[in-house]
């Protein structure tokens, strides 16, 4: 370890340079991956959802979520939720904005945000996550509280289409969302498994599992 410094000097401004070079490449690679009803819908991403979500779908704001990375089914589905303006995902400003969306459109935003890359959020100073980390992994068998991981994924990837990615997700945003489906006030969750979950945990456990899972990578 001690020998990091010395060979980060050795390599000097080349190896910034070609660090560079590197993250300009991967990110013009992703785009042109892109499909190209996805690359049209660019504009909208940016100049719609980018004023909440970031044009490139990471979230300024710790209190709304970062779309990057999310899978596209899932998006998709909240779309379709959010323009029905039914109780499961009732929220105004999102309903507004979907209500006006073809289903075509929805489609071709959920695959634009799917394809950008998530970046690592800012962490708060709490050191929770290791208590986080054991419920996210083993649940709270005494209460009823079963893995995380076992819907979401060991990584927070994910098991699409009704469960999104939590991997470096918002901290603040998980927290509130988890306390939402526990007070009832969000009901999008199948067969009611997440208003159940969170309705066993704290307070201090719900930050707790935020907390980690905004560390995950």
């Amino acid at each position: 370890m001690k020998a990091m410094p010395s060979l980060a000097r050795r390599l000097g401004s080349g190896a910034l340079a070609a660090g560079l070079a590197l993250g300009v490449w991967t990110a013009a690679t992703a785009e042109a991956s892109l499909p190209q009803a996805a690359a049209d819908a660019r504009h909208t991403a940016t100049q719609v959802c980018g004023a909440c979500h970031g044009a490139d779908g990471n979230s300024p704001n710790s209190a709304v979520p970062s779309l990057a990375g999310q899978n596209a089914e899932y998006l998709y589905d909240q779309l379709l939720q959010f323009a029905a303006q039914g109780h499961r995902r009732a929220n105004g400003v999102m309903g507004a904005m979907a209500v006006n969306l073809s289903h075509e459109q929805m489609r071709a935003l959920a695959d634009y945000f799917s394809y950008q890359t998530l970046k690592p959020v800012p962490l708060s100073g709490r050191s929770a996550a290791a208590k986080g980390e054991a419920i996210y992994q083993d649940g709270i068998a005494r209460r009823g509280v079963p893995a995380c991981a076992s819907c979401h994924g060991n990584r927070g990837e994910g098991l699409a289409p009704s469960f999104p990615r939590l991997a470096g997700q918002h901290a603040p945003y998980v927290e509130a969302e988890l306390k939402q489906f526990r007070d009832g006030r969000r009901a999008s969750d199948p067969h009611a498994f997440m208003r159940a979950i969170s309705s066993r945990l704290s307070n201090a456990e719900i930050e707790q599992v935020a907390d980690f899972v905004a560390r995950l990578r």
